[in-house]
């Protein structure tokens, strides 16, 4: 399901208000009969209070509650979603009788992820996947996270693969977000599981995947080469000090983990353009897309020869595209 808008390294497009209202149709209706009548943990009935269900869901005890808090806290966007969390945290922390305070455990239990994505069955978290339809991991662009499904007849699948969901504000912290549709971020189980893991990002802190803020600055790639004997190719990232892009990236330490393509992809890239004379990279661009006989495009070539994409509203959809056209421009082959 394409949606437009652009896509860099670490962001996604904004789901679309079609999307918004399908994800709240799958699951505003269940997450209301929880928030209601409670869940069973262990044999026993975990419930919420009564003032935590007022809060929660407005006339929970009459035939016909309202739900609109509920439906925001499952699609708002980034900055509405953490405003919202904090009023309803801040009115629940306000209960009187401290035993009615729900804890965030208990919280967790009722709009847990892991009672709509981590079925048995499978199927939410391959549906959600497809909509989101990032081909690479959000975080590092460096592994593809596709989302692929085996067809057995009469519409039935075999669910092979599909990217890991991070929550970027951490559940354990935030449990009332643990099934918002903005806070499942598609990335490479390394990522989700072993650099990011528990992590707690924050808005005022670290860039968001759904935050499009504009005149902030872009992280760039730049090519180095080693003083030792001999020497070798590594990855600089160049980001403003003390933005938040500098603390993403040396939270995901996306500077260790892409310094280990130094030696693969950059090197090809320098090895490249230092074999031939200056400028030759770009002329055989420029040749290759006179010759074509099939009326390709540039992004078309590029991609032919490169195996990146040059547009940087599809960087998401190929693993490295970033950090190859900023070696690219770097070397001259493109205009940044």
């Amino acid at each position: 399901m394409s949606q437009k808008g652009v896509r860099t390294l670490m962001k996604l497009r904004i789901p679309s208000a079609t999307l918004k209202d399908e994800y709240a149709n799958r699951y505003l209706d269940n997450l209301a009969e929880r928030v209601k009548n409670g869940v069973t943990k262990d044999g026993a009935l975990k419930e919420l209070s009564a003032e935590a269900k007022d809060i929660l869901l407005p006339g929970w005890n009459t035939t016909t509650p309202k739900k609109d808090v509920l439906r925001k806290l499952l699609i708002s966007e980034p900055k509405a979603l953490k405003k919202l969390n904090d009023e309803l945290v801040a009115k629940l922390n306000a209960i009187p009788n401290a035993a009615n305070r729900p804890s965030d455990k208990d919280l967790l239990l009722i709009f847990g992820y892991e009672k709509v994505f981590n079925s048995s069955s499978k199927s939410e978290a391959y549906w959600l996947s497809k909509q989101i339809d990032s081909n690479t991991c959000v975080y590092c662009n460096r592994q593809y996270a596709f989302t692929i499904e085996k067809g057995n007849g009469n519409n039935k699948y075999e669910r092979l693969a599909r990217p890991a969901f991070d929550h970027w504000f951490d559940k354990g912290s935030n449990p009332l977000m643990s099934l918002s549709l903005c806070n499942l971020i598609p990335s490479c189980t390394i990522c989700n599981s072993s650099v990011k893991g528990s992590s707690k990002f924050d808005l005022s802190t670290h860039t968001h995947p759904y935050v499009h803020e504009t005149g902030h600055p872009d992280i760039t790639f730049r090519a180095t080469l080693t003083t030792g004997t001999p020497p070798e190719w590594t990855v600089a990232i160049d980001t403003p000090s003390g933005s938040k892009e500098e603390r993403t990236v040396k939270d995901m330490n996306l500077l260790e983990i892409y310094a280990m393509h130094g030696e693969l992809e950059v090197r090809d890239l320098m090895n490249f353009k230092d074999a031939y004379p200056a400028g030759y990279l770009k002329q055989l661009f420029d040749d290759v897309l006179k010759a074509s006989k099939l009326k390709l495009s540039r992004s078309d070539i590029y991609r032919m020869l490169f195996g990146a994409e040059m547009d940087n509203s599809h960087f998401l959809d190929r693993p490295l595209s970033k950090l190859k056209h900023d070696i690219l421009v770097e070397i001259g082959v493109l205009k940044k």
